[in-house]
């Protein structure tokens, strides 16, 4: 019998030491490829980082400026080397979230971390998102509103020169573009850090609510942070870029875990909160309501928060609201509305397929809701399909939207959102490759020579000029 016994034990051990060794390289990995894409970009002005090239200043470049003399400034390699960097961060990706649970959960958390922090060190990449922050909370602070005005009526200084809607009103959040106005006062260089740090430190906030939330549902929590804290496109363009999501996830995640502590009115104003940063969260407050223990305090938490936020609009921005419906009319090439376009003979998303949009993702939204309502306990599931849908729905799709549902296919069950969070990974980062413009060439598609196409890259050059 114990000669049976073990080789079975033997096997064991040596899967467990595999798996160890597996999820330990891949950690490595995913911090020594996130590591040469900060140090590429900080190296010298390059397309890694195309805000560096717009307005050179030393000061975009960061601390870590330097270290890679012999990197090539060939425009052509460096993207290929970029993907190859993000092809090594999907490997590791996957790799760690499959056998994370082998390692300490303190030394995935570190690692996670110390890939998190990485990015704080660098240029923005790829896209030129924080100075469109600083741009509007600048307009506000000088009396100019960012929801009637665009920004080409504000003043154009090195801002303005590194930002890129200079015809889009605001998008963003009236809670964000409040809190942009201080950060708009000081110089660019120091609001620069600013923001930077506090990019950083709401997506480590996020992570540390993540392993709470794990450990308080039952799920690995060392699964739960490489999911959530080493998927490409949310770390090289997302984290990578220092855009205004992660704020709005923490509240979101904050939402949820007050939720679990029975904290129901603090949910419901956290998640009013996410909208009041970025609007598209508006979706999970009926869910974190529906999902509460004590539903009315949830609303009455919703509706203080709500009051807040509609007062921020009435006095400071005189009841304008975030020109989302201008932004709606923005298309990328791979956006599904754009894809259906394409498939149904229209040249890509008219405004009919961009309204089908809307009205699937409403279809979605009312069916999540009455299912929540009916079983209580689907409430998290249908936070993570919700906004995935939302996603999916959008005929303007950045590569970092995926971070919007990926800590709940780490952490809601049942696991279908896990393949479609893997599946969108590959999509959206694709979608997000400078490379796109030539591929989809070779493929016999030139968006321009319909007339659709055409309509909606001359809508964008208008909003950008």
């Amino acid at each position: 019998m114990q000669s049976a016994v073990a080789p079975v034990a033997t096997f064991s051990r040596a899967r467990v030491a595999a798996a160890r060794a597996v999820a330990t390289g891949a950690l490595a990995a995913a911090l020594a490829a996130s590591l040469w894409l900060v140090l590429a970009a900080s190296e010298r002005p390059s397309v890694l980082a195309p805000p560096t090239i717009r307005a050179p200043h030393g000061w975009l470049l960061g601390p870590l400026s330097g270290l890679l003399p012999h990197l090539t400034s060939d425009p052509n390699r460096l993207h290929t080397d970029l993907v190859v960097a993000l092809a090594v961060l999907l490997a590791a990706w996957l790799a760690a979230w499959l056998t994370a649970p082998a390692l300490p959960v303190r030394a995935v958390a570190g690692a996670v971390a110390a890939t998190q922090v990485v990015f704080l060190l660098g240029p923005p990449q790829p896209l030129t998102d924080f100075f469109n922050y600083i741009v509007y909370g600048r307009m506000a602070a000088h009396g100019i509103n960012p929801y009637t005005h665009v920004p080409a009526a504000g003043a154009h200084d090195t801002a303005y020169a590194l930002a890129n809607w200079h015809h889009l009103p605001s998008p963003y959040g009236p809670l964000f573009t409040l809190a942009s106005e201080p950060l708009s006062l000081v110089s660019l260089p120091v609001a620069f850090w600013i923001w930077k740090v506090v990019a950083v430190g709401s997506a480590l906030g996020a992570l540390a609510l993540v392993w709470w939330l794990a450990n308080r549902l039952g799920r690995s929590p060392q699964r739960a942070l490489a999911c959530v804290g080493l998927c490409p496109v949310v770390l090289a363009v997302g984290l990578g870029g220092f855009h205004n999501d992660a704020p709005a996830i923490l509240c979101v995640l904050g939402a949820v875990a007050c939720v679990l502590s029975r904290r129901d009115a603090a949910a419901g104003a956290l998640a009013v909160a996410a909208a009041g940063i970025k609007p598209s969260f508006a979706l999970v407050v009926p869910f974190v309501i529906l999902g509460s223990q004590r539903r009315v305090a949830a609303l009455a938490g919703a509706a203080a928060a709500g009051a807040a936020v509609l007062a921020v609009v009435g006095l400071a921005f005189d009841g304008a609201l975030p020109a989302i419906g201008v932004q709606d009319r923005l298309v990328t090439p791979l956006s599904v509305p754009n894809l259906l376009g394409l498939l149904a003979g229209h040249g890509g998303a008219d405004a009919t397929f961009r309204a089908a949009g809307r009205v699937g993702l409403l279809a979605v939204v009312a069916l999540a809701c009455a299912a929540v309502a009916w079983r209580r306990r689907w409430w998290l599931p249908a936070i993570g399909v919700v906004l995935f849908a939302a996603v999916l729905s959008l005929s303007w799709v950045m590569p970092w939207y995926l971070a919007w549902s990926l800590p709940f296919a780490a952490l809601a069950r049942p696991r279908a959102l896990a393949p479609l969070a893997v599946v969108a990974c590959v999509w959206l980062g694709i979608g997000g490759l400078p490379q796109l413009p030539k591929l989809i060439h070779q493929l016999g598609y030139y968006p321009t020579h319909h007339a659709t196409g055409l309509a909606n890259h001359t809508y964008e050059q208008r909003l950008v000029h």
